[in-house]
């Protein structure tokens, strides 16, 4: 490539940034290939840098300035590149991880209510009511009054339904009884 090319170049003559592009881009294309192992990724960064190298024309004054900021530009975008896809792949491994994490915490969810509402079923019916109630949030006067018994019938139920309950249930369950 003669000096004259270059020159041309400098002052922005797309004929010679055509012959330059033409001479070099396919080299540069297996370069950055070699790099990140994607040919149309590779197309991309080096489409990239040539981009670069027709803002920066003046900078350069001869073909061998030019190939060393191809080279080097080309080099520091696949490094940059790689960096960003290991990102993105720690990023979504995180997500699965704690997606998997977040799922065997709905599955044993599950698994702990499906055995509490099991053993409440399981409690004659004016104490599996008086339980329920309490769950929904009423205090005792108001199950009283609710279900037309005595204060003092409700705190029993509720003292033998929480017996039950423990007996039955394994206990750690049993500490979700008494937080609810």
């Amino acid at each position: 490539m003669n000096d004259k090319i270059i020159i041309e170049f400098q002052q922005g003559d797309k004929e010679s940034y055509r012959l330059i592009f033409d001479s070099l881009y396919s080299t540069m294309c297996l370069f950055a290939n070699k790099f990140i192992h994607d040919y149309d990724d590779a197309e991309d960064i080096v489409q990239e840098v040539f981009i670069e190298l027709w803002h920066q024309r003046v900078k350069f004054e001869s073909i061998y300035h030019i190939k060393s900021f191809l080279y080097l530009s080309i080099k520091n975008r696949c490094i940059n590149y790689k960096k960003h896809l290991l990102s993105k792949e720690k990023h979504s491994k995180s997500i699965i991880d704690n997606n998997d994490l977040y799922f065997e915490d709905y599955v044993l969810e599950a698994e702990v209510i499906q055995n509490l509402n099991n053993a409440i079923n399981n409690l004659p019916e004016q104490r599996k009511q008086v339980i329920l109630l309490s769950m929904q949030g009423l205090k005792n006067n108001e199950i009283a009054e609710d279900m037309r018994i005595s204060i003092d019938t409700v705190k029993l139920h509720k003292k033998l339904a929480y017996k039950q309950l423990r007996e039955k249930l394994n206990p750690s369950l049993s500490i979700l009884l008494l937080l609810s």
